[in-house]
């Protein structure tokens, strides 16, 4: 249960960092910081069914025995997942200053530093709820919005900036560094 109300918090600052910067994103209407992912597959999988798990009546049947480390190790993971969230945010719309056709930050190593927010708050999501619906529901809501929301933003930038984001493709990892997987 702690573990669980832990999962929505980390969640809800994501949430909350998300619409703190809105009012930019608005502004910044060629840049597409996640528009495209997060929507209701996302919202269920990452809110609604953990938060219906921290319920009394959820059933049981789901719980797994996970490791009593689960807990801390998915704490970890959930605030590197906030911060990197915070960042990709902060690093597209503040960090700009030089209108470059892409930030810097985090993005000089990763294309999609939200999307690698989001895939390690689902993990996390699953070592904290512990339960093998909701605990998955994260990782489901993903598996069924990614490869489409990825590949239609990378469509729209390989349009708007041509040669020069084909480029930036070649030197970053989508969801982490490249080199790092070798």
């Amino acid at each position: 249960m702690l573990w669980a109300i832990i999962q929505l918090c980390g969640v809800g600052v994501m949430v909350l960092t998300r619409f703190a910067y809105r009012p930019l994103l608005r502004r910044s209407s060629h840049l597409l910081v996640g528009q495209c992912i997060l929507r209701w597959p996302v919202l269920l999988g990452m809110v609604i069914l953990p938060l219906l798990a921290s319920f009394p009546g959820w059933p049981h049947r789901f719980s797994l025995a996970l490791s009593p480390l689960a807990g801390p190790v998915g704490c970890l993971m959930l605030a590197y997942a906030c911060w990197l969230f915070w960042r990709s945010q902060h690093d597209v719309l503040l960090g700009n200053a030089q209108r470059k056709p892409w930030p810097g930050g985090v993005y000089q190593r990763i294309r999609h530093p939200l999307y690698a927010a989001l895939w390690l708050a689902a993990l996390a999501q699953f070592l904290l709820v512990q339960d093998g619906l909701a605990g998955s529901g994260g990782v489901l809501a993903l598996l069924f919005s990614y490869g489409r929301s990825v590949r239609r933003e990378e469509g729209l930038l390989l349009q708007w900036l041509g040669d020069a984001y084909r480029q930036y493709m070649q030197h970053t990892g989508r969801l982490w560094p490249r080199g790092l997987a070798r």
